[in-house]
């Protein structure tokens, strides 16, 4: 039974914190050394090893602000619907309507100036891959042609349904905004050569909040690292 305390840092397997650290770096749109972080072992010294890498103009502003006014310019370009009735609770699908949302979304994406995944498949066939690729891997144990055969299958639905899915992933503008500034961070800001230092850590955690679930009250700076 999966509990509130597996959710937590020092529950994080080392290959999922790499993948973590990946998107921090395409965030924040910097490359971090090799090895920076094997001496890591709180969070705190996490955030002080990216914040030490990310070498940028410092400006006190808000990202998530400026994030809302490029959403709003691109849907004012884009779609038939007016940018000066857009705030952070309007909803999403009545933007991008489901009959032509796939197009609606593409042009968004293309007058944002970079790719923001808001698309998603129906919850049932999530579910349906999900424990195709369980079984396939139980099969293992029996057949493992039958197996491959099973994740090969499932490998190539899953890529043909996503390319036709229609769902969306978030609801709001408001929610959109702030899954560009987790995920887009420099891009986000008018120039994308400066930072808000203020709030780096902030983005930090967010990251980890959306990638392992984590509460931000576990995410303090003496949180240890597991498998340190």
């Amino acid at each position: 039974m999966v509990t509130l305390d597996d959710f937590k840092l020092d529950n994080i397997d080392p290959e999922d914190f790499g993948y973590t650290l990946l998107k921090l770096e395409k965030s924040f749109g910097t490359k971090f050394a090799y090895n920076s972080f094997k001496d890591a072992k709180t969070f705190g010294d996490i955030c002080d090893i990216i914040e030490s890498q990310i070498n940028l103009k410092d400006k006190d502003d808000c990202t998530t602000q400026q994030a809302f006014y490029k959403v709003r310019k691109a849907i004012g370009l884009t779609q038939t619907f007016n940018e000066r009735n857009i705030e952070p609770q309007t909803k999403l699908e009545d933007i991008f309507p489901r009959s032509t949302r796939r197009k609606n979304v593409k042009q968004f994406q293309q007058a944002l100036g970079f790719s923001v995944d808001i698309l998603t498949m129906k919850t049932w066939l999530a579910v349906t891959i999900l424990i195709g690729f369980v079984l396939s891997l139980i099969t293992f144990f029996f057949s493992w042609q039958l197996a491959v055969s099973g994740l090969t299958f499932f490998t190539l639905f899953t890529w043909t349904v996503s390319k036709f899915s229609k769902e969306l992933e978030i609801s709001t503008i408001g929610e959109l905004t702030e899954k560009i500034s987790r995920e887009n961070y420099s891009l986000a800001r008018r120039r994308s050569d400066t930072v808000n230092r203020n709030e780096i850590v902030k983005t930090i955690q967010d990251v980890f909040i959306s990638d392992h679930g984590i509460e931000r009250e576990h995410l303090t700076n003496d949180a240890t690292l597991g498998w340190r």
